[in-house]
């Protein structure tokens, strides 16, 4: 009887460690995100001198009260459908208006293969508290 419970604890190990060892290998790789961050001033500096720059407003409700000039609203709920209308050589600067986070919104689009996207450190309020134009 020990002959045949040692078996079976031997086969449930080895089904374990292939069940394990299978998760590994076929676990989805995560994209590397360069965390990066632009102060109100760097952001400004950007959006003075580059052309191709595409600034998205990941807020759902605030938009309309002001944003970036030139400034997109892609919604966080909306994004995932908006990414591929998008253009992978352009650079990207994202924000929002304090309550959500930009950096989700980021690493859709880094996970979609885009390489130049950066977030507004401190959101729109820090840009307001810059000084800086809006538009409604």
């Amino acid at each position: 009887m020990k002959e045949s419970q040692s078996i079976v604890v031997l086969v449930y190990a080895l089904v374990v460690v292939v069940i394990v060892t299978a998760g590994f290998i076929f676990q989805r790789q995560p994209v590397e995100i360069e965390r990066t961050y632009l102060t109100p001033q760097e952001a400004k500096q950007m959006i003075d001198q580059s052309g191709d720059l595409i600034i998205i407003d990941a807020s759902r409700y605030f938009y309309e009260k002001g944003h970036l000039p030139g400034a997109l609203n892609y919604p966080k709920c909306a994004f995932e459908s908006a990414i591929s209308g998008l253009d992978k050589s352009k650079t990207y600067l994202i924000y929002c208006h304090g309550f959500g986070s930009p950096a989700l919104s980021a690493y859709r689009l880094k996970d979609a293969g885009f390489d130049k996207v950066y977030t507004l450190l401190g959101n729109y309020g820090a840009w307001v508290d810059a000084g800086y134009p809006i538009e409604n």
